[in-house]
């Protein structure tokens, strides 16, 4: 039965259209594929099957879901209808030759399509191979039938024919695909339901009123407490744009960002940075180290200039003390810091540095960790430098509390620390919420790993992990949060960082 108000059909306008179109061209109780009613009123097949289910809610009409097989020829089906099945031709070469060709006369002048040849016709009883000779055994046949049967294939899908059908599937020229075809039954003709029509829309225009439509039309109620629909646009995963933020703060500071990749030599990963072979972090306890290739190279003459600096000292040092063996600094590490991409920045790796200057990085770093809710062995860490002949520890503290406050952190401290390649040194603490964390490393790198890299100037550096920071601003419990792929936890959390931390800073 209809649904009606009032014995009157409500339709949008779309659905009063379509069966205007068809009104006298289709029958009460008689299938319809889409696709025919597509070909019927000129519109799209994908409208028809939208507008029909709707039809089909208000029992105008019946429809169901249908699966369909269909066949395309391959490209080598295309190829015989084009220059003809390889058995016709192996028949018309045996008529050339009186009969009968030897088999590898033949099989020389057909290639890759001699078995394919053979093979069929043989199986049609065209040919004969007997003592290593081809005889023909019927004149003149061919592939006829295959060819018409392509051809209505192409045209249609279809194959009237099954036996041919079969055949061309056997021999792999033809792919079969499964396509869905909506079926459509009219409960009622689309002259009654166009009688008792009113069309609803949302406006009136000009067409409505000239044609004379606008008499059956009635404007569509809106329901003014209704919700807006929900709109997802895209955006940056928000760890990536906190990294991103990062990176804005050290443009603005008037950095320049260098990177290299994470597959590192030991040499300068911790023998440049003047951090001795036998410390414990250069132990597979601490660092990865790679199986293949296991060992790079580097140039002679800085090799010669740190390996003093660790033998007997440079610049009023006396080094390390101990023999510094070059094989242990060309092993290949995934590197533990980002201060090994400063390392090859200060010794001009990506082009000659001339003070004053600012460098920095971020990047991946991997180091032998147990893993736990707050620790993975791969994260990320932000590297900075400033190199002049005046720049200070005390400058070194005034920039990095400015990044700092422009992370939107307020309390900070600092805390001498000590680390092989800077002095002095120190960890830098933060306050966040009821917390105190350490998230800085810093200080002036030492003056013998400076002066084996030739630079006569001070340079003060610092790093940052960046994962313990996100974690602490956004208050979460879990580090593989940070790398969450759940769209719907993905949703609720703050897309700018410091709308969350605002609330807790």
């Amino acid at each position: 039965m209809c649904t009606s108000t009032s014995s009157k059909i409500v339709l949008s306008e779309s659905e009063y259209k379509l069966l205007e179109k068809l009104k006298g061209k289709v029958e009460v109780g008689k299938r319809y594929r889409s696709d025919e009613l597509a070909q019927l009123t000129s519109m799209e097949k994908s409208s028809i099957e939208a507008l029909t289910r709707l039809l089909a809610d208000k029992g105008i009409v019946k429809i169901e879901t249908v699966e369909e097989e269909l066949y395309e020829p391959t490209e080598e089906a295309i190829a015989y209808l084009r220059e003809g099945f390889p058995e016709e031709k192996l028949v018309k070469l045996l008529e050339e030759f009186g009969g009968e060709v030897d088999v590898e006369e033949a099989r020389k002048r057909f290639g890759p399509l001699f078995n394919i040849a053979i093979a069929n016709a043989a199986r049609k009883g065209w040919v004969v191979v007997r003592g290593g000779t081809i005889r023909l055994l019927k004149s003149s046949p061919s592939c006829e039938k295959e060819r018409k049967a392509l051809e209505e294939i192409l045209e249609t899908g279809k194959c009237s024919d099954r036996h041919v059908l079969r055949d061309l599937l056997r021999r792999k020229l033809l792919r079969k695909r499964v396509q869905k075809q909506t079926i459509v039954v009219f409960a009622v003709k689309p002259e009654d339901v166009l009688e008792k029509a009113v069309v609803e829309i949302g406006a009136l225009t000009r067409d409505h009123l000239v044609s004379g439509l606008w008499r059956k039309l009635r404007l569509r109620a809106y329901n003014v407490a209704a919700e807006p629909p929900e709109r997802l646009p895209g955006k940056l995963h928000f760890f990536k744009e906190f990294i991103e933020y990062l990176h804005d703060i050290m443009r603005e500071l008037g950095f320049r960002e260098v990177a290299y990749t994470p597959v590192e030599l030991e040499f300068w990963n911790y023998d440049v940075l003047f951090q001795p072979q036998y410390h414990p972090a250069r132990t597979p306890t601490d660092t990865f180290y790679l199986k293949n290739p296991s060992k790079g190279r580097v140039e002679r003459e800085l090799v010669e200039k740190v390996k003093v600096a660790h033998e007997r000292g440079l610049a009023g040092s006396i080094g390390w003390a101990y023999p510094w063996k070059l094989e242990k600094a060309l092993m290949l590490i995934l590197r533990s810091h980002t201060t090994a991409v400063s390392a090859r920045a200060l010794a001009g790796c990506f082009g000659k540095l001339k003070p004053p200057f600012r460098i920095y990085t971020i990047g991946r770093v991997y180091r032998v960790e147990k893993v736990d809710p707050r620790h993975l062995p791969e994260f990320h860490q932000l590297d900075g430098i400033v190199g002049d002949y005046d720049v200070t520890f005390r400058d070194l503290m005034g920039l990095l509390a400015e990044i700092l406050e422009r992370l939107g952190i307020k309390e900070y401290k600092f805390k001498p620390a000590y680390f092989p390649f800077t002095e002095p040194s120190t960890e830098v603490m933060v306050r966040l919420g009821d917390q105190w964390l350490e998230v800085l490393g810093a200080g002036m790198f030492r003056p013998e790993m400076l002066a084996a890299l030739g630079i006569d100037y001070n340079v003060a550096a610092w790093g940052m992990g960046i994962e313990r920071l996100a974690m602490a601003l956004y208050g979460l419990r879990d580090i593989r949060e940070l790398y969450s792929r759940d769209v719907k936890y993905l949703r609720k959390i703050a897309y700018r960082w410091y709308i969350h931390a605002s609330t807790q800073i």
